[in-house]
């Protein structure tokens, strides 16, 4: 029998490694891409706090602090007052930020791209398919134990 587990994790760390070599280039984490990036897409929505990065990558504040204060050095974000509260501290990608996006987006179209370079359009759609019923399988799997 063929065990898919282990090969899961392998994909996802090649994936990983291929990404993180691009964004090195430009002196930015994966982490720290995801960030701008979920900024940016957020942008119209209104304004984007330290508590809705927590929630939305589910990860603690302290984590959040450290990738939020790079790239407030890197020069990429900018934290100011929010008008909705004033005690609330919002943040914004800066002009250097935005000119990442293009960057990162590329990166991820490439790494996308290799990963099914063989498939058939039907391939990829199937494939796209089997991996969400994975992940509703293990979540529905997680509410039983």
């Amino acid at each position: 029998i063929n065990h898919i587990g282990p090969l899961l994790p392998r994909c996802n760390q090649l994936c990983k490694q291929r990404m993180d070599a691009d964004l090195q280039k430009y002196d930015v984490t994966r982490a720290q891409a995801h960030v701008i990036l979920y900024l940016l897409r957020m942008e119209p929505e209104g304004e984007v706090n330290q508590k809705d990065l927590e929630k939305h990558f589910r990860i603690k504040a302290p984590t959040v602090n450290g990738i939020v204060e790079r790239l407030e050095e890197k020069g990429m974000l900018k934290r100011t007052s929010g008008q909705r509260d004033g005690r609330c501290r919002c943040l914004t990608v800066t002009e250097k930020g935005r000119q990442m996006q293009q960057e990162m987006d590329r990166s991820i179209r490439e790494t996308e791209a290799l990963m099914v370079r063989d498939f058939t359009d039907e391939e990829r759609t199937q494939f796209h398919v089997l991996l969400e019923r994975i992940i509703e399988n293990m979540k529905r799997g997680s509410e039983d134990v």
